[in-house]
């Protein structure tokens, strides 16, 4: 038996970067082996499949922090107001300029919860944002940053799906003024100026 002869992690993310543009459906075998620098034969004996492969590639994404992979916020310490703007202003630059949503996003809409392996993993990556806005308002919260008696698992639900939201809005109509003025929006509404 031969062994392996190329790099399965760099090929997974190869392969990642193909699913993101493209989705699952849009993108073909011959994209996904040109850019994985792999034949046929070793693509099946690797992966069996094209879903399977999928799945790695999703478990990559979640895994190796694609989510934040243009943004800082979430690892500077500075008030809560600017991490989440940062934050925003990061995913509308990757919306705009990258033509790039989340790839957890796009695999939730082209999937709808028709496939369990997909869901699961899809709902693991959205924790994972959900906690680490949770633990930023939290911080917030115990500086007066954000009053007390707020329900901060609501609002970092709320960022979460405008995080989400500003994607799909950045999909269909990618005007960065206006989704300028929906974190304006959404920033107010959790914090508010009194």
């Amino acid at each position: 038996m031969r062994t392996r002869e190329f790099d399965t992690r760099q090929a997974i993310s190869n392969a990642m970067e193909v699913f993101w543009r493209k989705g699952y459906k849009g993108a073909s075998m011959t994209e996904l082996l040109a850019a994985m620098g792999i034949g046929k034969g070793s693509f099946y004996a690797a992966f069996g499949s094209k879903h399977e492969l999928y799945l790695q590639a999703l478990r990559h994404f979640r895994d190796t922090g694609m989510l934040f992979k243009h943004s800082t916020a979430l690892s500077e310490a500075k008030f809560a107001q600017e991490s989440i703007k940062e934050l925003f202003d990061q995913l509308i630059k990757r919306t705009i300029n990258e033509q790039k949503t989340c790839m957890l996003g796009k695999a939730a809409l082209d999937f709808r919860g028709q496939d369990p392996q997909v869901a699961e993993i899809v709902d693991m990556g959205v924790s994972q944002l959900e906690k680490a806005i949770l633990e930023i308002l939290s911080k917030a919260q115990a500086t007066g940053e954000i009053a007390e008696g707020r329900d901060l698992k609501v609002l970092s639900s709320y960022l979460t799906a405008a995080f989400y939201g500003i994607q799909v809005l950045g999909g269909a109509k990618p005007c960065r003024e206006n989704l300028e003025q929906v974190v304006a929006t959404v920033l107010s509404i959790v914090f508010p100026s009194e």
